[in-house]
């Protein structure tokens, strides 16, 4: 696709997360700076759009960036993503800046809604989102049913208010009487402006059933669908999304793109098995379950250093983790590392730990470990369990299962000599340019569409 350059435009592609760089950002916004720079040799200019309190423009990474304003009034409604009319209207005028020909949206917030799809497409522009993680269409956000338990992802109105009043602790002799509760009801409630406890309880009913309905909608006004893996597109042909939207194409990482054995600083202490973890401290993500598993052998002779990303809201888990772990050596709380030494620290440990309660979609953990020619130690679920080859170049473990985990890296601390057999069946990841190349692909594709 020739990068156009008339002076009305600055994109190609404008790609839409849920925020950006300088912001505290996760991988979701990581894989978008990396797609941005991988486009490049494939003639695709692009630019990032994110929503912020209040509008901006600026440079990162050599690429466009603007921000578009929020409704800072933002109520219950668009916690459940009711579509933020303010947003839509800020992000029109980045459109009339730009002129885009694709509007790729990375998450599926009230900021980041079909507002922003049914702008692009009267711009003009075609629209594709990638479903990232479970928030695109999970009202709880993990995809797991009661917080335990794999959902299959079928958007059931009543289903799915029980489970988000059980994440609020609502006792359960009373979450099948409030999800029996008519949608009307709760309309007419936030028509009169109540909300709070037993208010807000007796609308999700009514929010979660229009959530419902703005995916669905979403999903047939968009041009395509990105999954990056099977479950997911499992998941949106449950809930009737047509097939010929659907593109799988898997993550890909920005560096080390071919395993590399560890040097020298890498060798193992005698006896001791080095774990890490990186990423966020978030529940979803089950740094407690390490913490836990070694609680349960005390004696293993192991090594946990935790590079713990702590995002706004993440506070009060953090502490807990840090309570749960105190008093045992074996276990250190690590600065968080900037993205680019991740890899070179992922080399000195034996084994990088995954233990995500939720579904991940292609978590990029996953291939910076075996870029860092370190296997992974991971949760037999979602998007880990598609790439990890269990005893191949990394261990599955039972999700969410403390002993399960503990026996496993008691079993692994006694047999060192595994660990090598497991970074011999490291195979190089999946890189950003093999998935640049396949967006490339798809975005000629939506254009010649257009074109006939």
């Amino acid at each position: 696709m020739p990068a156009r350059r008339a002076a009305s435009s600055v994109c190609d592609v404008l790609h839409v997360p849920y925020t950006y760089f300088p912001d505290a950002a996760g991988g979701t916004e990581i894989y978008v700076a990396a797609l941005v720079r991988a486009l490049r040799s494939y003639g695709v200019c692009g630019a990032v759009a994110a929503p912020a309190p209040v509008e901006a423009a600026y440079d990162h990474d050599d690429a466009p960036v603007f921000r578009f304003a929020t409704d800072r009034r933002a109520g219950l409604a668009h916690a459940y993503g009711a579509p933020d009319a303010t947003a839509a209207r800020s992000f029109g005028a980045v459109l009339g800046r730009l002129r885009p020909r694709i509007v790729h949206l990375h998450a599926r917030t009230a900021a980041v809604s079909m507002g922003l799809v049914d702008m692009a497409h009267r711009a003009g522009a075609k629209t594709v989102l990638t479903y990232h993680t479970p928030t695109v269409s999970c009202a709880r956000g993990t995809m797991l049913r009661m917080g335990r338990s794999p959902c299959d992802g079928a958007l059931d109105r009543r289903r799915c208010t029980r489970c988000v009043l059980a994440q609020h602790s609502v006792p359960l002799g009373l979450r099948g009487l409030v999800a029996r509760t008519p949608p009307a009801f709760g309309d007419a409630l936030a028509r009169v402006g109540l909300g709070g406890g037993a208010f807000t309880a007796l609308r999700l009913p009514a929010l979660i059933g229009a959530a419902h309905r703005d995916f669905r909608e979403l999903a047939r006004k968009v041009d395509r669908i990105v999954t990056p893996c099977d479950w997911v597109s499992e998941v949106l042909r449950r809930n009737g999304v047509a097939e010929q939207k659907l593109v799988l194409c898997r993550q890909g990482l920005a560096v080390g793109s071919a395993p590399h054995p560890p040097g020298p600083e890498a060798a193992a202490p005698p006896g001791v098995l080095r774990l890490g973890y990186f990423g966020r401290l978030d529940p979803t993500k089950g740094v407690d379950i390490l913490v836990e598993a070694l609680r349960l052998v005390p004696k293993a002779s192991v090594r946990l250093h935790i590079y713990g990303v702590q995002q706004p809201g993440s506070e009060a888990y953090a502490a807990r983790l840090k309570r749960a772990a105190a008093g045992d050596p074996r276990i250190a709380f690590q600065p968080a590392l900037p993205p680019d030494r991740v890899v070179e620290a992922m080399r000195r440990v034996d084994l990088v730990a995954v233990p995500s309660r939720w579904l991940e979609t292609g978590p990029l953990v996953v291939l910076e470990a075996f870029a860092a020619g370190t296997p992974v130690l991971g949760a037999r679920r979602g998007g880990v369990a598609e790439l990890v080859r269990d005893r191949v170049d990394g261990v599955l473990a039972e999700p969410d299962d403390p002993a399960a985990w503990a026996s496993t890296i008691a079993a692994l601390a006694a047999a060192p000599e595994h660990v090598g057999n497991l970074r011999a069946g490291i195979r190089p990841p999946r890189r950003m340019d093999d998935v640049a190349r396949d967006m490339s692909h798809l975005y000629r594709t939506l254009l010649a569409d257009g074109r006939s």
